[in-house]
């Protein structure tokens, strides 16, 4: 039987980890191991740990010292490389979200059924214990090439399957802000092929509401706010090693469509709340240079060259869209 390794990076979450260790725990797919990594932790997250590997002998403790989530997540990954076989999989779950009964079951039917590498599904957000979106069944194939210059790929590195053997010497980048963009394309470039579910097995827990506003409040004088640009540049360099012309524009497309986002968000604040580069024009500058490599995309939809342009001709029509339209889901 493969097995699925759940790496489940562990920080003063005592409120929120029983939870999300019970969601694996009853998957209805019995191949399961839990590797639960104490960063550190200054609560009782610790005790449960051990409690849990007491009394499983799925689950499996590393205690650390802190050093972040790509910390854990590493510390994780090397563990997992130590007992798994290149055919099992492994997936990465944030401790104060869980997952549904059937995740593993059906991620792996997925990848398992169609030589998928990596298995992708759609996720809730909110503040429940529970899942309350109906059951789709709706799965489709891509190359991991189509895949990469699609629209229906996340950069989180959660909601995923990765077989092991995609993972190779890849891993998260210490002290950095949008981890998951140095390291998801990586693993999908080397996965071959991706499958898709719509079925919503994966649950983000936001403890607040305003989640996006504290995130975009958070820039603010940030030392790691331009990481994602930093991420962006490897992952050019990566597919200029390859010759993957259109994979650099989607690159770049992708810089664009961050920018927007978060020009968006950082004009929703108070003025006096707002990141600099915001106010200044660094943003709109950033989002020039790439404009016009990235708009001479062949695949790009119609929807998105107008608010492409719409965007570089009237920054502020992004606001006003977002009015109407949620932009970061």
């Amino acid at each position: 039987m493969k097995k699925i390794f759940f790496v489940i990076p562990v920080y003063n979450v005592e409120k929120y980890l029983k939870r999300c260790v019970d969601s694996v725990l009853t998957q209805t797919y019995p191949g399961v191991e839990l590797i639960l990594i104490d960063d550190g932790s200054a609560d009782n997250c610790p005790a449960i740990c051990d409690g849990y590997a007491e009394e499983y002998d799925s689950v499996h403790v590393i205690h650390k010292p802190n050093g972040g989530l790509s910390s854990a997540r590493n510390a994780g990954i090397s563990y997992v490389m130590e007992i798994a076989k290149a055919t099992d999989y492994i997936t990465f779950l944030d401790s104060d979200d869980f997952v549904h009964p059937r995740f593993s079951e059906k991620m792996l039917a997925i990848c398992e059924e169609n030589d998928c590498g990596v298995a992708q599904c759609d996720y809730e957000k909110g503040a429940n214990d529970y899942f309350t979106d109906s059951d789709s069944e709706g799965v489709s194939v891509s190359t991991s090439s189509e895949a990469l210059l699609g629209y229906k790929l996340k950069s989180q590195s959660c909601a995923k399957v990765y077989r092991i053997s995609v993972i190779g010497s890849v891993r998260f980048p210490i002290g950095k802000l949008n981890e998951d963009e140095f390291t998801t394309y990586r693993f999908v470039y080397e996965a071959d092929k991706i499958g898709f579910t719509d079925e919503k097995l994966y649950y983000y827990f936001q403890h607040d509401t305003g989640i996006m506003k504290h995130i975009a409040l958070k820039l603010k004088d940030s030392p790691h706010k331009y990481d994602y640009l930093e991420a962006y540049a490897d992952r050019i360099r990566f597919f200029e090693d390859k010759n993957e012309l259109m994979q650099i524009k989607r690159t770049h497309e992708k810089i664009c469509t961050d920018i927007i986002l978060r020009y968006t968000e950082q004009m929703q604040l108070k003025k006096a709340e707002r990141d600099i580069d915001c106010i200044n024009g660094t943003y709109k500058k950033i989002y020039d240079d790439n404009f016009s490599i990235m708009i001479t995309g062949k695949t790009m939809p119609v929807k998105r060259r107008l608010m492409y342009y719409a965007f570089r001709i009237f920054p502020y029509s992004a606001v006003l869209a977002s009015g109407i339209f949620t932009l970061r889901k």
